[in-house]
């Protein structure tokens, strides 16, 4: 087998790996995400806006925002006191390079206003939430591909 067939079977089954992986589903502009925290005591519903537009997904190197509903699905129901969002690359061991300005608005929702995603890539985003007694996390990953 000479170099060019031995370099070519690697590449060839690697790029039939990739293309068959599965992808997670990109969220439609005009949907809500949800997700439920780590220990199942709140329900977050999210979103990425920029400006007055809603986004499927954030554009690298632009601010934006992120909109969020906050449920409790404890009986009886906890209010939340205080949200903290952040979002790192765990494959890159880096986050943001900026700190979003965090809104509480009434009815347990929040908006997280200042995001910016520098580089492509995988990126974790964490909500923190605080009902007083506990600070419980929610969290999600979008990809900038």
């Amino acid at each position: 087998m000479n170099w060019h067939a031995r370099w070519m079977l690697p590449t060839a089954v690697l790029a039939a790996a990739i293309m068959a992986a599965p992808s997670a589903p990109m969220q439609k502009a005009e949907e809500w995400g949800s997700v439920i925290s780590n220990d199942g005591s709140w329900r977050v519903q999210w979103r990425v806006m920029m400006g007055t537009k809603q986004l499927a997904m954030p554009e690298v190197r632009k601010r934006f925002t992120i909109e969020l509903r906050i449920e409790s699905l404890l009986e009886p129901k906890r209010p939340v006191r205080a949200v903290l969002v952040d979002a790192q690359m765990p494959d890159h061991v880096h986050g943001m390079n900026v700190a979003p300005t965090i809104l509480m608005l009434e009815g347990g929702g929040a908006t997280s206003e200042g995001m910016l995603f520098h580089m492509s890539g995988r990126w974790e985003v964490d909500v923190d939430i605080d009902d007083g007694e506990t600070i419980e996390r929610a969290q999600w990953d979008i990809g900038m591909y």
